[in-house]
């Protein structure tokens, strides 16, 4: 047998021995019995049923008996093979009624769940062998005392918790370095508890909430407390708290009587260094000298402050530290922080200024997130990047300057400031990375460097700073000074056209503003192809953001139909021409819908029209193949599926997809609009270019202009026929 192949099928049966919590007691290793197998099916044997692991050990794997006073066998045969029982599995006893089980010397494991909400079990016997009590082993129990093993090496999270019971708690091994989170939540009759030397962190809610627990003697061996450590414990008047304890979570003694009867400075319970308890902190708070960190969470949801100074010597906030406070109105913070986490004033509905740290060189996650009062604020110059949301919704912020090193601005950053007008600092040399929704639904933003973006002079519109515009703004539309572009460039085109045309009649307009799409727009493909000389676009090409926007064709030429149906539809809209943007939905993919297509509708004389000008761009003009068809002639063109219409999306609901079918049934040529196409409408036709006068009330003189030049003569009607003819 190849090596490769020995290492595989040993590595495979470690995993069957710690999925089945077989545990050796030496050295707190792994390890297999000398045979190891891969491991059988559960057979029962008594009460029980058993797993065997390796040729001659085995662990019990379920008990099904119904005595409440057990005793775990050491031994079990198996197929004839006598195997020595050394582990419990996982949920063995879950939800049973036992009422009192001995696990025999030998045993070296209990699995998760093992004993869980076996609300009957009152007393447990542990023996010195156990190595390893794995999560929530006894969670849910009425186990009255408790006493860990001195070999226990493995001590998950909530073993004990909700033990409603429990009264004394010995923990005797030295071996483990951490009592994990949860470990004795929830035991409100909890009286004594130690602490062994060797613990250097005391997990998330350890003791939470066990509200007989009068004393505890933290060993200086500690020096991490986590959040709710000792939380909600509401008889604890004694601690003794070693200077060794350099990092606390947050709320780690809140509600105990020990954490109300310390000493406090501005509201504040200092120790080690530390801010341990902020509850009664009201007012301006002038946080200590002594204090180098702000832990998470330490004001979280305080309405009593007002205004905050910190010391020079403080070096972190930690996250959430400010959240939601909703009367803090300033900040001072001192030069020489560095870091401070996520969202630590988010919610600070009431700020209105805040002094930033100079040597900060990261604006985290939602640090200022719905500070909806913050109008101004100064980046030090060592600002490197902004984060998500970093000043998302601060409405009242109506300018920033990006700092003098600054390298990137992620997603949202500065989403939905209402009010920002300006960004100053913009430096034609700097490659940025901003992203494309960094300042998405900031809709008064029309300036860069104090100067204002977009100017129309006559027909002509232009972009200051269009290189920057271009290179960071162009995968949205819900920008200021993008919203005022394609507004002044698409009523600069219709004016023009006017201009040029005063007399054109609906139909010569949006014809007009076809071709003009037309000579101006391409697709992303053909633009890659022109690019880079061949066809292997990347798979994704057409679902590129800045191919889908209102500004995809009048800012940057290039757009997939999406952006050519926006485009075309805010022209259409401009010149008075009641127009609409429709949808075919992939008619699998449903949830939620996946769209194969968009394109126009324009109403004409009153009826409406489809008008693709993406598959109708024949290059610097339309082909005139798309448009101005009915639904009939459309379909008849294309049977992908592709213009089998699903919903429309407009402009005033932010181009929401909505379940509406716009049916188009006149195709042109129906003079009559009947929708169909016949010799009476050629009768009619002829009638009118010999006389000039309706040969009908019905007759509709615009479907006959079948070359769109605004006159009806001989050509059309040589045009019309040969429609009827070859359709």
């Amino acid at each position: 047998m190849k090596t490769s192949i020995k290492k595989t099928i040993a590595f495979a049966l470690t995993l069957c021995a710690i999925s089945a919590g077989t545990i050796a007691p030496n050295a707190g290793k792994l390890t297999l019995s000398p045979t190891p197998i891969v491991a059988e099916a559960a057979v029962k044997s008594g009460d029980f049923t058993f797993t065997r692991r390796s040729v001659a050990a085995a662990t019990l794997t379920s008990y099904i008996g119904s005595a409440t006073s057990v005793t775990l066998p050491t031994k079990v045969t198996i197929n004839g093979t006598v195997c020595t029982v050394s582990g419990i599995d996982s949920d063995a006893f879950r939800n049973t009624n036992v009422k009192s089980v001995t696990i025999p010397e030998g045993y070296t494991s209990i699995g998760d769940r093992v004993f869980m909400n076996c609300s009957s079990l009152t007393n447990v016997y542990l023996p010195s062998t156990l190595v390893a009590i794995n999560n929530r082993a006894f969670e849910g129990t009425s186990i009255t005392n408790i006493t860990i093993p001195s070999k226990v090496k493995i001590l998950g999270t909530y073993v004990f918790s909700r033990c409603s019971q429990l009264k004394t708690a010995n923990i005797n091994t030295t071996i483990i370095t951490e009592l994990k989170e949860g470990l004795f939540t929830g035991c409100y009759s909890l009286t004594r508890l130690n602490i062994p030397s060797s613990i250097k962190k005391i997990g998330d809610s350890f003791a939470y909430g066990c509200s007989s627990l009068s004393s505890v003697t933290i060993p200086s061996s500690v020096t991490s407390i986590a959040t709710n450590a000792f939380a909600e414990c509401t008889n604890l008047y004694s601690v003794s708290l070693p200077s060794s304890v350099t990092d606390f979570g947050n709320s780690t003694f809140r509600n105990t009587k020990w954490i109300n009867n310390q000493p406090r400075t501005s509201g504040l319970v200092i120790k080690n260094g530390f801010i341990i308890d902020a509850s009664k902190a009201k007012g301006t708070v002038n946080i200590p000298s002594t204090v180098k960190k702000i832990p998470s969470y330490t004001f979280y949801g305080s309405t009593a402050i007002t205004n905050v100074v910190m010391p020079t010597a403080l070096t972190l906030i930690g996250q959430n530290a400010f959240t939601d406070c909703t009367n803090l109105t300033s900040v001072t913070m001192p030069t020489y922080i560095t870091e401070i986490g996520n969202s630590v004033f988010s919610g600070c509905t009431s700020l209105k200024s805040v002094q930033l740290p100079t040597y900060l060189s990261v604006i985290p996650e939602e640090t200022f997130s719905g500070c909806k009062k913050l109008s101004s604020i100064v980046l030090p110059s060592r600002i490197e990047t902004i984060k998500n949301s970093a000043f998302r919704n601060c409405s009242a912020l109506t300018s920033i300057t990006l700092p003098e090193h600054l390298k990137k601005i992620e997603e949202k950053a500065f989403y939905n400031c209402s009010s920002l007008s300006n960004i100053s600092g913009v430096k034609d040399n700097v490659n940025y990375d901003i992203d494309a929704l960094a300042f998405e639904k900031c809709l008064n933003l029309k300036k860069l460097n104090n100067t204002t973006v977009v100017s129309r002079s006559g027909y002509n519109v232009s972009v200051y700073k269009e290189r920057f515009v271009k290179k960071y703004f162009s995968k949205t539309d819900n920008i200021g000074f993008i919203q005022d572009f394609v507004d002044k460039k698409a009523q600069a085109v219709v004016d023009q056209i006017k201009a040029q045309h005063p007399n054109y009649n609906t139909l010569q307009m949006t014809y007009e503003l076809e071709k003009w799409m037309c000579a101006n727009g391409r697709s992303p493909r053909d633009l890659w192809q022109e690019q880079h000389g061949n066809t292997n676009y990347p798979s994704d090409i057409d679902y590129w953001k800045e191919y889908h926007c209102e500004s995809s064709i009048l800012l940057n030429g290039v757009a997939v139909c999406e952006g050519w149906a926006k485009g075309y539809n805010l022209l259409l809209t401009k010149a008075g021409i009641t127009a609409e943007i429709v949808e075919a939905a992939d008619p699998v993919v449903t949830i939620p819908p996946k769209f194969l297509h968009a394109w126009n509708v324009v109403k004409i004389d009153g009826n409406w029209f489809n008008i693709d000008a993406y598959w109708d761009d024949g290059g610097s003009k339309p082909n005139n193949k798309w448009f101005l068809v009915s639904d009939k002639e459309m379909l008849r063109m294309d049977s992908s599926g592709s213009h089998v219409k699903t919903h429309i999306e407009r402009r005033s609901t932010g181009y929401e997809d909505e379940k509406i079918v716009i049916e188009c049934n006149i195709p042109m040529g129906d003079v009559k609009a009947d929708g169909i196409l016949n010799s009476t409408d050629v009768n009619w036709l002829n009638s009118y270019i010999l006389t000039g006068v309706s040969p009908n009330s019905a007759f509709r003189s615009l479907y006959g202009d079948l070359n769109y030049d605004g006159k009806l003569n001989s050509t059309d009607l040589s045009l019309l026929k040969n429609k009827i003819n070859n359709k």
